[in-house]
């Protein structure tokens, strides 16, 4: 499936500079080795760094691409030892993300309390890092704290919104705590930034579950976790085939939500015997966005009130409501991936209309 790029100006992230070494050749290598890495081609990236290091023994972004490439292959021993050196220079650039490698490697070999502490360790060290709240997070997503996960995951999103992972994890932690609405608009948010990858087609699947949209026998395959692990879920959490919880939770009343989920569907197979899934996903999804937007008026605390409803509501009230809703499903329509394919010029202006806002 041809990948389609969107770049929306306020989701770029700007990546520090980092000195890789006096020596050009240091430079050259360690880009050379970057671009084979983000091609797959871990070893020869490997190979490209061992030479850096040849050249500039104490070069330490040499060392953190290492450490990221052994992890790649699955070599935690390597991604262990590599990324311990980077934490042990203490450099303030790489050190964090040196942090989430070891820790990573760590869980993997079954040493999740140990990386728990690693990580625990960083942010007493570096202070609020995206990356260290986003290991923290997943590390206790594998253990089963929902509590823990979702304050972590939480802060991951508020110090950093461009990264498409931590918004994946939190639509899966809202819905084992059984938030499910607001698991959608996570979800949403994730599939706006990663919509093209196999982990987008079955996020896409869970969110259609969420909405009541589809129905499934088993729970779809998720990130950051083993398929085994998803056999004993909390009984909070959403079921399949099953009614989500209605009580109010943070102030949102999931009765209405659900009421005017039952009721969009019942009315379209009543007067649209012929309309697909897709239409059904559109129709539903813009009606969930309205029952959100009226009770968001007043005073409202929190993320869900202040940030996703009113990034939502916009979109749903403007011109490229059904450019959105064919985005975040591209990988899971067939149809709308020949759409965009086929209307390049309302691709161009949805791209624009991020880049620029409503006065462009």
């Amino acid at each position: 499936m041809n990948k389609i790029i969107l770049l929306l100006c306020f989701f770029v992230i700007a990546a520090p500079a980092v000195v890789v070494g006096q020596h050009s050749g240091v430079q050259t290598l360690i880009r050379e080795g970057v671009a084979l890495h983000d091609e797959g081609e871990y070893e020869k990236a490997i190979g490209k760094y061992m030479e850096a290091l040849g050249l500039e023994p104490n070069c330490i972004q040499a060392v953190y691409e290492l450490s990221l490439s052994y992890l790649a292959l699955k070599d935690y021993a390597n991604a262990e030892k590599y990324s311990a050196a980077v934490i042990e220079s203490e450099n303030k650039q790489l050190s964090p993300g040196a942090y989430a490698v070891k820790s990573e490697a760590l869980g993997e070999m079954g040493q999740a309390d140990k990386a728990i502490a690693l990580l625990q360790q960083g942010l007493e060290k570096y202070g609020d890092e995206y990356l260290l709240h986003f290991n923290l997070a997943i590390n206790y997503y594998k253990q089963g704290d929902t509590d823990k996960a979702l304050i972590h995951v939480r802060r991951a999103i508020d110090l950093d919104k461009t990264p498409s992972g931590a918004f994946l994890l939190n639509a899966y932690v809202l819905n084992e705590k059984g938030l499910w609405v607001q698991s959608i608009l996570s979800f949403q948010m994730f599939l706006l930034l990663e919509p093209d990858s196999k982990r987008s087609k079955n996020a896409f699947e869970e969110m259609l579950q969420t909405m009541c949209l589809k129905k499934s026998e088993a729970p779809v395959e998720r990130s950051f976790i083993q398929q085994q692990m998803m056999r004993n879920k909390p009984e909070a959490s959403v079921q399949p085939n099953k009614m989500p919880p209605l009580t109010t939770e943070e102030g949102l009343d999931r009765s209405m939500v659900y009421r005017a989920i039952t009721g969009t569907l019942d009315s379209l197979k009543k007067n649209d015997a012929e309309a697909d899934e897709f239409k059904l996903f559109m129709t539903v999804n813009r009606k969930i966005m309205k029952v959100l937007e009226a009770e968001s008026i007043g005073p409202k605390e929190g993320i869900f009130w202040t940030y996703y409803i009113p990034f939502f509501a916009h979109i749903e009230q403007s011109d490229y409501y059904n450019t959105f809703c064919r985005y975040i499903s591209v990988s899971y329509y067939p149809e709308s991936l020949e759409w965009w394919q086929q209307h390049k010029d309302a691709a161009g202006n949805f791209v624009r209309w991020f880049e620029n806002g409503d006065d462009n």
